[in-house]
């Protein structure tokens, strides 16, 4: 599956720590290497993308059917 990279990302200014599991890890180092963006790039995408998702589906936060 090819991923959209959105620009919108590229200046975050919230930092945190995470840890990884290694094949998560490894993963987000083969999209980063195969995208040629940096790691913390990738993550985001693929927050942002799990996001809209759960937004579509409208069981998420955002979409919340209370």
């Amino acid at each position: 599956m090819a991923m959209h990279f959105d620009k919108e990302l590229i200046s975050p200014n919230i930092s945190r720590t995470i840890r990884f599991t290694p094949i998560l890890y490894e993963w987000l180092e083969e999209i980063k290497d195969r995208e040629g963006i940096s790691f913390n790039h990738a993550v985001l995408q693929c927050v942002k993308n799990s996001m809209e998702e759960d937004r579509k589906d409208g069981t998420g936060p955002a979409g919340s059917k209370g």
